[in-house]
C-alpha cells in the first residue's frame, strides 16, 4: 500500500497536470495564449497571486487552465512553477462527506499549504466559497477558512466565476476580493471563434471518424451567435459541430458539411431550412423589391436605406459600427414603424426581431440607468440586455425627441462605437443591428413643403437639400450636433395621398384573404370596394391610420359577426358597396359595404 503525503488532495480532487499530460490530444488549446500569460505573470506576484478568471459560461475559463497545464508540461513556464500540479477541487463534492465539509475542506487546504510550490488548487464556480459549508449557527465556511490563508500567503489558487457572480459574491466580501487578482475572460468575436474551432476540430474528426469541413464551422458560428444568443462563444459552436458529428456519424456518412449543421438548428430549433442556408447578400440584393412590396408610398425613403445597408455589407464601413444608423421623420401614420417591422422581417426573417423603445419612457433624469442596468440595485439593462439576447435585430427609438439628454449619450456610444458597457462591466456588440429613430418633429414643415411641390421624394437635389438644411435647424433645436451628425440617414417620409392609400387598401385586403382562405372563406370584392375604401381612408395629415380604423369598423366587424356563427365548411364572402356616393342633387354619402355569404358551390 503506497503512502501519500496528501491523501485529501488525491481522494477529493482532480490532478489536471496528470490528467493533460496523459491525453494531451483531447485537450487542444488555441486562441488563448494572451490569458494563460496573464494567468501566469498572475501567480509570479509578490501579492495578490491568486488569480480568479472571470468570464461568461462557455467562453472558455477551464480551457485557459488546461492551457497552462500544457504550458507546464512543455516547460514553457518561469521555473516557479516548473513541477506545479493543478488540482482541480469541486466543492459540492465535499458535501454529505462522512467526515463532514469544514474538516475535510481544512484538510485539503492544509495539505495545500503544506505542498506550496507543488500543487496549485484550481476552484470553478469560485462563488460558491462564499457561504459554502456554513450553519445559521456558525460563521464557520470555505471562504471564512480560506481568506486567512490567503491573507498569510500560505496557499495560492485559481478560481473561475462568471461576471455576475463575481460582482455578487466576490466584490461583496472585501477581504476575499483584496485577496483576488481578476482576469477578463472575454467570448472571443466569430472569426477568432472560427480559428479555434478549425484549430481544434481534430479530435471531433478523431472522435466520430469523419471530416469537418471549414464551411460547417462558419457555419456554426454564425448560426450560434444569430440563434443561440443565450450561450456563449466558442462553447455553444462546438456543441453544434459535436452534435453534427454525432449526426452524420449516425447515418454513416463521412463528412460535416454546413448541411449537416443547418440540420441541427432544424431539427432543435425548428427553423425552416432555407432560412439556414439562405445567402445574405442575395437576400439583401431583394431587399428593395421586398420592402416596396410591404411599405407603399415611401420608394424614397426605402431607397436612402437599402444604399445604406449595401455598403455595411459589402464591408466599405466601420464593421464594428452597427449595419445602419436611420432618423425617420414624418408625419403620423405614414409607415415610419411599418418600415421598421419590414425591415427586421426581410433582414432577419422574423418580425419579432424588432426592440422597440417607447422614448417617452425615458424622459426623466436617471432613465439612463434602465438602459444599461444598476449595479448597486442588481437590476440589468432594458436595452443591453435585449441586444445581448437579440444581437441580430432592428432596434427602434420611437418618438426619439422625448427621451431625456443622457439617453442621447447612451445612443452616442452605440452608433459611435457599436457597442454599451452594462452595469456590470459587460461590454454588448451593436454591430450586427440596424438602429431607427423616429421623430414628429417638423411633420408641419413637411406638410407645407408637401402642399407647395408635392411628394418630398419627388424634388429636385437643390429643392431636396434646401428643405433638408430647413429640418436640421427644426431638429438642432432638441437634438445636440455631433448627435445628429453620428447619424448615417435622415430620410424625410412622403404624406400619403389618395392613390397610395388606394395601394394599402389593396395590400390590406390581399392580406385579409389569404387570412380568410386559410379558414376556407372566399373573399370575393371588386375595385369598387377598393375605391371606396381609399376615398374614405384618405386623410393626408395622419397617413394611413384613419384607413385602418375606417376597415376595422366598416369591413372586419360586419365580416366577423357574419362567419362566427359558421363553421369552417366552406363559404363564399362577397362584399360590395350598396348605396349612392355624393352628387349634386344630395351631399351626404349614403353607401354602405354589404357583406353576402354562399356556401361553396363545390362543398
Amino acid at each position: 500500500m503506497t503512502v501519500t503525503k496528501t491523501p485529501f488532495l488525491d481522494r477529493y480532487t482532480t490532478n489536471e497536470t496528470q490528467k493533460i499530460a496523459e491525453l494531451a490530444h483531447f485537450y487542444p488549446i488555441y486562441g488563448r495564449d494572451k490569458e494563460i500569460e496573464s494567468l501566469i505573470v498572475s501567480l509570479l506576484r509578490r501579492s495578490k497571486n491568486n488569480p480568479v478568471l472571470v468570464g461568461e459560461a462557455g467562453v472558455g475559463k477551464t480551457a485557459i487552465v488546461e492551457g497552462l497545464c500544457q504550458a507546464i508540461l512543455k516547460g514553457n513556464v518561469p521555473k516557479e512553477l516548473k513541477s506545479v500540479n493543478v488540482r482541480s477541487l469541486e466543492l459540492a463534492s465535499l458535501m454529505g462527506q462522512d467526515e463532514g465539509f469544514i474538516p475535510t475542506f481544512k484538510a485539503i487546504l492544509q495539505e495545500a499549504m503544506a505542498t506550496k510550490g507543488e500543487n496549485l488548487l484550481f476552484i470553478d464556480e469560485f462563488h460558491t466559497v462564499v457561504g459554502t459549508g456554513g450553519s445559521e449557527r456558525s460563521a464557520l465556511d470555505a471562504g471564512n477558512l480560506l481568506k486567512p490563508a490567503l491573507a498569510r500567503g500560505d496557499i495560492q489558487l485559481i478560481g473561475a466565476t462568471t461576471l455576475d457572480e463575481f460582482h455578487e459574491y466576490i466584490e461583496t466580501d472585501r477581504a476575499l476580493e483584496r485577496r483576488m487578482q481578476p482576469i477578463m475572460v472575454e467570448e472571443p468575436t466569430q472569426e477568432e471563434a472560427i480559428q479555434i474551432l478549425e484549430a481544434a476540430k481534430g479530435a471531433y474528426e478523431r472522435h466520430h471518424q469523419l471530416t469537418i469541413t471549414r464551411e460547417a464551422i462558419r457555419q456554426a458560428v454564425h448560426l450560434s451567435v444569430r440563434y443561440i444568443p443565450s450561450r456563449f462563444l466558442p462553447d455553444k459552436a462546438f456543441d453544434i459541430i459535436d452534435e453534427a458529428g454525432a449526426m452524420v456519424a449516425r447515418k454513416g456518412q463521412s463528412c460535416v458539411t454546413e448541411t449537416s449543421v443547418a440540420t441541427v438548428f432544424q431539427e432543435t430549433l425548428g427553423i425552416p431550412m432555407t432560412t439556414l442556408l439562405k445567402e445574405e447578400r442575395k437576400s439583401l440584393l431583394e431587399l428593395e423589391k421586398k420592402l416596396k412590396e410591404r411599405v407603399k408610398g415611401q420608394d424614397g425613403a426605402i431607397d436612402m436605406v437599402v444604399d445604406s445597408l449595401l455598403i455595411a455589407q459589402a464591408g466599405l464601413q466601420d464593421l464594428s459600427k452597427p449595419l445602419g444608423s436611420f432618423l425617420f421623420l414624418g408625419t403620423t401614420g405614414v409607415g415610419k414603424t411599418e418600415l421598421a417591422k419590414a425591415l427586421a422581417q426581410v433582414l432577419f426573417d422574423d418580425e419579432e426581431a424588432m426592440i422597440r423603445f417607447d422614448m417617452s419612457e425615458y424622459a426623466q433624469e436617471g432613465d439612463a440607468k434602465k438602459w444599461i442596468g444598476d449595479a448597486q440595485k442588481r437590476t440589468k439593462g432594458q436595452l443591453t440586455e435585449k441586444v445581448k439576447n437579440k444581437p441580430y435585430a432592428v432596434v427602434l427609438f420611437d418618438e426619439i425627441e422625448k427621451g431625456a439628454p443622457e439617453m442621447y449619450d447612451l445612443l452616442l456610444q452605440v452608433l459611435d462605437d457599436g457597442r454599451l458597457t452594462d452595469s456590470s462591466g459587460r461590454l454588448v456588440s451593436f454591430k450586427h443591428t440596424v438602429i431607427i429613430m423616429t421623430t414628429n418633429l417638423g411633420a408641419p414643415k413637411i406638410i407645407k413643403q408637401t402642399e407647395l411641390k408635392g411628394p418630398i421624394d419627388h424634388l429636385n437635389d437643390r429643392d431636396y437639400k434646401q428643405f433638408l438644411a430647413s429640418m436640421m435647424g427644426e431638429l438642432q433645436s432638441d437634438f445636440r450636433p455631433e448627435f445628429l451628425n453620428r447619424i448615417e440617414g435622415m430620410i424625410v417620409f412622403n404624406l400619403l395621398n389618395q392613390s397610395i392609400i388606394r395601394e394599402i387598401a389593396q395590400k390590406n385586403l390581399d392580406q385579409l384573404k389569404q387570412t380568410l382562405k386559410e379558414r376556407n372563406f372566399d373573399l370575393l370584392y371588386d375595385d369598387q370596394l377598393i375605391d371606396y375604401l381609399a376615398e374614405l381612408g384618405t386623410d393626408i395629415k395622419n397617413g394611413a391610420r384613419p384607413l385602418e380604423r375606417f376597415m376595422k369598423k366598416h369591413l372586419l366587424a360586419p365580416i366577423a359577426k357574419a362567419i362566427l356563427p359558421l363553421n369552417d365548411e366552406g363559404y363564399d364572402l362577397l362584399v360590395s358597396i350598396e348605396g349612392e356616393s355624393p352628387s349634386p342633387n344630395h351631399r351626404f354619402d349614403k353607401r354602405t359595404i354589404k357583406v353576402l355569404m354562399n356556401p361553396k358551390k363545390d362543398s
